[in-house]
């Protein structure tokens, strides 16, 4: 009867009147409430660089999440609002690494890589407790002023006794854990009226995302894993042994390379001969006092500057910069360039990388929220004569486990549950990525994970590190992604266009 009286009383503006009170009515049953609620806690800010409408906000929540009571603390929030007319109601979630990294500071450079998944939703950005503009735990671990100070303890105990006595007057040490971030997300995933959402979890993100994923399963639509690091990994033990495998599968490719090879013939002695060499003591190189960017240590280029200092390079810090080279491709392909320079004598590439990591890797973001998370969830479970085991013969060398473990002796040590360290088991779909030579999260660690996520898909890169930059056709690994999270499944998924991704080149000379 209905539809009969609307032909016989045809109206072309009452149609769509009717039509659009349909969708604004639909849409208020699946989005409103969320809308609504994500509005009254966020507001209208800038952030330069960024297009469409952005949200930004803090919201508060009990550090001691177990008594509801005493001190709270901001947990900050960015929102990219889905730019397309009819968005999805699950919003897509960064999750960035460290432990200690924030992710509203990386949101600027993420709105044009995840572009495309913002056409259908929210990209949500919340920095975990302990980061960025959530109650930080920052440590000043490094004098910029004094050069040599940078290539010694990878944590200096004189700053982590400081830091700690400076922190503990606003902050609980014991309670910045993942399990405890993880849950402060989901009581804001709640706040803001988002009943899913989609998890991007990159490096410590993915130990995070997978947290997150055990408590709050539920609330998972999809979980995206880029260099997964599991609950029992236990860092550092296994650093000496993932990074001997990646260095020796670059090298492995550099002689395979006819242009490479040609180069450098004898390379596998020449990091021999390097080790070698450190093995017996430090070698002093004069550096540029301005210590270059990470992207002049990554392409062999220094700083012009006559201000000239002389620096002793150990053999932990030679280890430390060609481990930290391996985490990318842009710079792993100067690692036989830098080894075969150092066999003949010079170490100024070498010592230039191992700054530039030292400056503007390993003394930034919350190094306090790092030491809270390891020395809780890793060190207390490592047997010290197996990591002394497992390093022995490699390149790395076992400075990590024991300068770490030193450190953590002088931070309190939180409580964790007793089967925090269990596999997660789940069926929501999750797709993982690894680089074929990641020194941190190898494809061993994604293949355990993924024995235990029943709509799970691995999938190893090519020559990556526990990154792809610097590699061609990497647009493959976007596409993937987006079509992942855009479908909801890992079923039927073409990820064909892996097996093309190469590397740009080797470099050559200096």
């Amino acid at each position: 009867m209905k539809s009969n009286r609307l032909q016989n009383n045809f109206n072309p503006r009452a149609i769509a009147i009717v039509a659009a009170l349909i969708v604004v009515s639909t849409l208020a049953t699946t989005r409103g409430a969320n809308y609504s609620q994500r509005e009254s806690i966020l507001k209208p800010c800038e952030i330069q660089g960024v297009e469409g409408k952005k949200l930004c906000g803090t919201y508060e929540v009990f550090e001691n999440r177990a008594t509801k009571q005493g001190r709270k603390i901001g947990i900050k929030i960015v929102v990219f609002v889905a730019t397309g007319e009819h968005p999805e109601p699950d919003p897509f979630i960064y999750i960035p690494g460290g432990p200690g990294s924030s992710a509203t500071e990386d949101a600027p450079y993420l709105a044009k890589p995840f572009a495309k998944i913002r056409e259908r939703r929210d990209l949500l950005f919340i920095d975990q407790r302990g980061t960025g503009g959530s109650n930080p735990l920052n440590c000043a671990m490094f004098d910029p002023a004094d050069v040599q100070g940078y290539l010694g303890y990878f944590f200096p105990l004189k700053s982590i006794r400081k830091c700690r006595k400076e922190l503990e007057n606003t902050a609980d040490l014991k309670l910045y854990t993942t399990t405890i971030g993880m849950d402060d997300f989901d009581e804001i995933r709640e706040a803001l009226g988002y009943k899913q959402l989609n998890l991007y979890g990159a490096s410590y993100g993915t130990r995070s995302s997978l947290v997150y994923l055990k408590r709050h399963g539920a609330h998972v639509r999809t979980a995206t894993l880029f260099g997964v690091s599991p609950t029992d990994q236990l860092m550092p033990r296994v650093f000496p042994q993932d990074t001997e495998r990646a260095l020796q599968g670059v090298l492995s490719e550099c002689v395979a390379d006819e242009a490479c090879n040609k180069a450098f013939p004898n390379l596998k002695n020449e990091a021999k001969a390097v080790l070698t060499r450190m093995l017996k003591g430090p070698v002093e190189v004069a550096v540029n006092k301005d210590v270059a960017t990470r992207d002049d240590a990554a392409t062999g280029a220094a700083k012009k500057s006559v201000d000239k200092v002389n620096v002793r390079l150990s053999r932990d810090l030679v280890a430390e910069a060609v481990r930290y080279m391996l985490y990318s491709p842009s710079a792993a392909r100067r690692i036989p360039l830098f080894l075969h320079l150092a066999a003949g004598g010079d170490f100024e590439p070498l010592a230039l990388a191992a700054l530039d990591y030292r400056r503007n890797l390993v003394g930034t973001g919350s190094n306090g929220m790092y030491l809270t998370v390891t020395c809780a969830e890793d060190l207390p479970w490592i047997n010290a004569a197996e990591a002394t085991r497992l390093a022995a013969d490699t390149f790395l060398g076992d400075y990590r486990y024991r300068q770490q473990h030193e450190a953590c002796e002088l931070w309190p040590r939180a409580t964790i549950e007793s089967s925090y360290r269990e596999p997660v088991r789940s069926d929501v779909p999750v797709l993982i990525f690894t680089g074929e030579w990641d020194p941190v999260t190898p494809p061993s660690n994604g293949a355990g994970v993924a024995r235990y996520l029943t709509h799970s898909l691995h999938v190893i890169v090519p020559h990556g590190g526990h990154g792809f930059n610097g590699l061609e056709g990497t647009d493959c690994v976007d596409r993937i992604q987006s079509e992942f999270v855009a479908r909801g499944m890992t079923n039927g998924l073409d990820t064909s266009c892996i097996n093309a991704i190469h590397r740009k080149s080797w470099a050559l000379e200096k």
